[in-house]
Order: C-alpha cells, then sequence, then structure tokens
C-alpha cells in the first residue's frame, strides 16, 4: 500500500466509493484518502475521519454481502455525526440522525464512530433497548456534544412511528480496552467495531459481553490495520 501510494505528491489523494446505504446518505459519495493518511495509518500516528470512514464501509460491505457475519448492524457516518459538523449545521446532522434510526430500525445495533475534542469513542445505539453504549478507551466523564441531539433525534424518530411513550435513551459506559498512549484512540474505535462485527453481532447485551479493560495486543490492532488496507487496495480509485 505504502509503495503503491508514493506516486502521490504531498496534497493529492486518491478516493475509495462509498454507496448511500453504508452511513444512510441521500447520495452516494466519494472517501477521499491522501498519502498522509496511509502514512498515519501505517505508523500508529492519530487516526483522520477519512481512514474510519473507509474502515466502516469496509464492514458494511462485509455485513451487507457476506452471509457469514451478521446483517444487524448499521452505520452513521463518522463525519457527519462529529461535533464539529454539530457546532456548524446542527438541524440538519438532527435530521441526519432521525433518517438513519427510521432507515435502520430492523438493526440490533447502530455503529457510530465519533470524535470530538481530538479524541475517537464508539457509540453503540440499540434502538430497540433506547440505550446507547459509550465505548472510550480513555474512559472519564465527559460532557458529550453529541448526547442532546441523539437523544432528539431518537425522540422524533419514536413520535415519527406514531409512539409518544419511552423516547429517552439511556446512555451506558461499557467496560473496554484501555489504550496506553495518547495516540490510539482511533485503532481501538476500529477494533471496537471489528470484535462486535465478528464476534458479538446478535449480541442481548454488550456490557456483559466486553469485560477487558487490559490494553489490546499489537496483533490485535494489526489485524484491523490490515482488514482496512485489503480493503483499500481493492477499491481505490486514483484520479485522472
Amino acid at each position: 500500500m505504502k509503495t503503491m501510494m508514493l506516486g502521490l505528491k504531498e496534497g493529492e489523494h486518491v478516493k475509495v466509493h462509498c454507496t448511500k446505504r453504508t452511513f444512510n446518505m441521500e447520495k452516494d459519495f466519494e472517501i477521499s484518502v491522501t498519502v498522509e493518511d496511509t502514512d498515519q495509518l501505517l505508523s500508529g500516528a492519530w487516526l483522520n475521519i477519512s481512514i474510519i470512514q473507509v474502515f466502516a464501509t469496509a464492514l458494511s460491505e462485509l455485513c451487507f454481502h457476506d452471509d457469514c457475519h451478521p446483517n444487524s448492524i448499521g452505520f452513521m457516518c463518522p463525519e457527519m455525526i462529529s461535533a464539529t459538523m454539530l457546532k456548524s449545521d446542527a438541524d440538519q446532522i438532527l435530521l441526519y440522525m432521525t433518517r438513519s434510526m427510521s432507515a435502520l430500525s430492523s438493526k440490533t445495533f447502530i455503529l457510530c464512530p465519533y470524535y470530538e475534542k481530538s479524541h475517537w469513542m464508539l457509540l453503540v445505539l440499540c434502538l430497540s433497548k433506547r440505550e446507547v453504549y459509550i465505548f472510550d478507551s480513555q474512559q472519564k466523564k465527559r460532557n458529550l456534544m453529541i448526547k442532546e441531539p441523539l437523544n432528539n433525534a431518537f425522540r422524533s424518530y419514536k413520535r415519527l412511528g406514531g409512539q409518544s411513550k419511552g423516547t429517552k435513551l439511556t446512555w451506558i459506559p461499557a467496560q473496554c480496552a484501555q489504550q496506553p498512549g495518547s495516540l490510539d484512540c482511533g485503532y481501538y474505535v476500529m477494533r471496537f467495531m471489528y470484535d462486535i462485527i465478528m464476534n458479538h453481532g446478535n449480541s442481548q447485551d454488550l456490557t456483559k459481553d466486553f469485560s477487558r479493560t487490559l490494553p489490546y495486543s499489537a496483533e490485535e490492532i494489526n489485524e484491523v490495520k490490515d482488514f482496512w488496507a485489503d480493503y483499500f487496495m481493492n477499491n481505490v480509485e486514483f484520479l485522472a
């Protein structure tokens, strides 16, 4: 992959096609990936949003096309629900989250990679239980900007279905692997998503299925890096 990207100059990018189905968008779009993005992934540096988008796209395609993996998982776009977007266009993001819940109402879990204040977390929304599990690899008390908008989107989703009761989400910190370094959060979010899909797609209680707090091993992190790279190599489109 590094050799393939060597032909790009600084600031140039390639693209990975993403169907509207993946993140419940209104139309297909392209994810731009720069040589700096791939260098960050290979070197263990802090991960840009495009790396997380491609990884979620790869997992979504796996769920959709491979009968061996549960088709009970949906995704929200990490760029659309980021703190930056919530600040700049809150009303539009509220509509996006409500639309995503409606489109994914049959799914067991909706995976929401979330970025705020230079830190990646994974929010796992379970509509049937009205719960949000917070997978935070640097667990501490956080006043998440997304909490109120996601609660409001859930209320809108329930009301669209004709329900006025049970419209409050419960937010639950999940016990999960804790990162040893300051730059590892993106890799841990990828690993959380990978583990849920590979091992816990039909879980009845993620808080019971996830119990470790020890850091992921280098082999576990390399496994998700390899998964990302394999998908990227097979789906990258170079710009003319």
